[in-house]
């Protein structure tokens, strides 16, 4: 998810308000300290304009 928030030019702060959940929420996420529902995925890939399956493919 860094990777793909970095490559769009997005703040952690700037996706957080996209996606309409709160940043500290998206920062332990993306640090992997937290399980993320299929609902928070949703949001995260709209915030992302990415379809969400994008979010679980492992590179």
């Amino acid at each position: 998810m860094r990777r793909l928030r970095a490559a769009r030019g997005l703040s952690q702060e700037a996706l957080a308000h996209e996606s309409g959940i709160n940043r500290t929420y998206l920062s332990s996420v993306e640090r992997s300290e937290r399980n993320i529902s299929l609902d928070n995925l949703a949001r995260i890939a709209v915030g992302l304009q990415i379809e969400p399956w994008k979010l679980l493919k492992s590179d």
